[in-house]
């Protein structure tokens, strides 16, 4: 009988669990939106914020209009580790510049933002 309740109960709770399908609630805002100015976040000055991260040591050659433009870009030949470490070494200055470093989940998906990453 107790074997009999375990598997009703199994079969009831797998049923029960949907996944979240609609793909779009997983794009989130472009990575140079992640950086905002403390005074201004949610209205930090574009052009600024692309001179600053040239300055902190972003390629000038690079779109940062770019979607694809990234914290986990890799260079050809480029170690993982060499990626982790140029990512913070960048939000490290940029942070020195008075910037905060938003995580991906703090701004919100596009169709939900949050406000503080635009």
């Amino acid at each position: 009988m107790n074997k009999s309740i375990l598997l009703l109960s199994v079969f009831s709770l797998t049923g029960c669990v949907v996944a979240n399908m609609d793909s779009s609630d997983y794009n989130y805002v472009p990575y140079i939106q992640t950086f905002q100015k403390k005074e201004t976040v949610g209205h930090t000055n574009i052009n600024q914020r692309k001179e600053d991260l040239f300055a902190c040591g972003v390629d000038k050659k690079t779109n940062l209009d770019d979607d694809t433009w990234g914290r986990g870009e890799g260079k050809p030949g480029e170690s993982l580790q060499q990626v982790v470490t140029r990512a913070e070494k960048l939000e490290g200055c940029m942070e020195k510049k008075g910037y905060i470093v938003y995580g991906f989940d703090q701004c919100g998906p596009l169709k939900a933002p949050t406000g503080k990453c635009n």
